[in-house]
């Protein structure tokens, strides 16, 4: 502290109060600047009302920033516009606002504008999702989209199916919430594809655990409102003083980010000089393009990113084929129809399961992954449906309104999966698209996550009926609470996995006495 005093001549409190200060003239000027250019006929999309200086601040959320957004989505529109100190921010929550602003100008809407938590204290300005677009952008995705992407994702089906394998014999003794199971299994998917059976060995556990750690920080910190945001200079906190305490989980994140980046990447080196690396996706980029920074970075990005958002898929598939056994049934006759309970799935299988794609799709719509996307940032004015979205305004996502909009979906509320084989699906939104993102932000990993989460998805249901525990029964569907995070889970999921016939256990058995 006698350091930090010495070369500072305020408290932290009063540079926080000059900055704010500072920000609100700031923006003040720059407003005023922005409106006298503002293009003829066009006007900022509607919103809550605004405070001097102030704008919308007393009245944004500091938490459940998904339930607001839908109120004020509901009262005012697809577009929403809200203000914050030195922040433009518009909220889209229709599918046309989407393709009108983010597919259709990617080349105006794919920046990002990351809080400075995230990316500066929390240490996650390295990720390919949070970078702006350029140059290591551009080398990341190209790199992930050789190993992973629509042509490369089938050479990785031998140890997607292995894995799921061993994840249906933990299943069938396992009571209670099954998240940590799934999480584990698609972790150990990932660092094997990622830098090969060996690694997975040697380090597997390792890296898994500091990526369920990295989500779960992660997540928190995009539902959280962080005065650092602001007010750069509250970094000069102290962890023990009042409001200092997110420096514990600054420094916390930031120690995990390096793990990720950094020690699985010198392990793979050493194997790739040795010859022992195996095939993976390491071992093709360090081929192709030497232990650069990039490779580092687009190789570590799997862990933090790819793993959660399968993972919680297959979770609220699971979650989905509990409350609704009897779109279960369904699934397990169209799948031992084909099978005939004699061997299990494989991933060939797929083109021949409609209806089990229908629940499959219908699971990501009835509850989103993600509530809200990774924002957007313009770099350059736009005029969408007569509304203008300045240049440097965020854009927020509201997955969950578009893909609960009963304007669209009719009766949203209802889990259906037969809505995705009616003749007129195809002009329904793709549910995996909108989680997955949009223009430049299309997640690269998306063929990957879907083809693992299907996988296993259909698997269980063939083998499995999720039951509730002994004494305990399914719980309705309006009554269900979920998690107010970056990624939304059902509380309280506890069950247990019965197989659903004779022929069932065999398969078990066999995939036992073959592991």
């Amino acid at each position: 502290m006698e350091v930090i005093n010495e070369h500072l001549p305020f408290s932290a409190p009063t540079q926080g109060a000059v900055g704010l200060i500072v920000i609100l003239f700031t923006y003040t000027a720059v407003s005023w600047v922005r409106k006298s250019n503002r293009p003829t006929g066009s006007s900022t999309p509607p919103g809550p009302s605004k405070e001097f200086l102030l704008g919308n601040l007393r009245q944004f959320p500091k938490d459940r920033f998904y339930q607001k957004f839908c109120e004020w989505q509901k009262e005012y529109g697809n577009i929403v516009s809200v203000q914050l100190p030195g922040l433009s921010m518009v909220i889209l929550g229709s599918y046309d606002a989407v393709n009108e602003l983010l597919i259709k100008r990617p080349n105006s809407t794919s920046n990002r504008k990351i809080g400075y938590m995230v990316l500066e204290l929390m240490k996650w300005q390295w990720s390919t999702a949070f970078i702006q677009p350029g140059q290591s952008h551009t080398n990341q995705r190209k790199m992930l989209r050789r190993g992973i992407g629509p042509q490369r994702v089938g050479s990785h089906t031998p140890t997607i199916e292995k894995n799921s394998g061993k994840l249906m014999l933990t299943l069938h003794s396992h009571e209670g919430n099954p998240h940590s199971e799934i999480m584990r299994t698609v972790g150990q998917i990932v660092v094997e594809m990622t830098y090969g059976e060996k690694m997975g060995i040697l380090v597997g556990e390792e890296i898994s655990s500091w990526s369920m750690e990295a989500i779960k920080l992660i997540n928190e910190a995009f539902v959280t409102f962080w005065p650092v945001d602001i007010v750069h200079f509250l970094r000069f906190l102290p962890s023990w003083a009042p409001g200092g305490g997110f420096q514990r989980t600054a420094s916390r994140s930031a120690w995990v980010s390096d793990q990720l980046r950094y020690m699985p990447f010198e392990k793979a080196k050493e194997l790739h000089a040795s010859g022992d690396i195996g095939h993976s996706l390491a071992a093709d980029l360090l081929d192709e393009f030497g232990p650069t920074d990039d490779v580092r970075d687009a190789l570590a990005v799997l862990f933090s990113a790819g793993a959660d958002t399968t993972s919680a898929a297959i979770h609220l598939f699971f979650h989905a084929m509990f409350i609704f056994p009897e779109v279960a049934r369904k699934v397990y006759e169209e799948i031992s129809a084909l099978t005939n309970g004699d061997r299990l799935l494989t991933i060939s299988d797929r083109p021949h399961l409609p209806y089990t794609e229908a629940a499959w799709l219908e699971s990501y719509r009835f509850r989103p992954v993600t509530l809200l996307g990774v924002p957007h940032c313009s770099t350059k004015d736009e005029v969408v449906n007569g509304y203008l979205i300045e240049a440097g305004t965020l854009i927020n996502i509201n997955t969950g309104f578009i893909l609960g909009d009963p304007k669209v979906w009719v009766d949203p509320e209802v889990f259906r999966p037969e809505r995705f084989l009616a003749a007129d699906a195809g002009s329904l939104p793709h549910p995996p698209s909108v989680i997955f993102g949009f223009g430049m932000r299309v997640c690269p990993g998306m063929y990957l996550a879907d083809r693992i989460g299907f996988h296993i998805a259909a698997t269980m249901v063939s083998l499995f009926e999720v039951a509730p525990l002994n004494g305990a029964s399914r719980p309705e569907p309006g009554s269900i609470e979920y998690t107010d995070a970056g990624i939304s889970l059902p509380v309280d999921f506890n069950c247990r996995f019965v197989p659903r016939s004779t022929k069932a256990e065999h398969l078990l058995r066999t995939v036992a006495l073959n592991s």
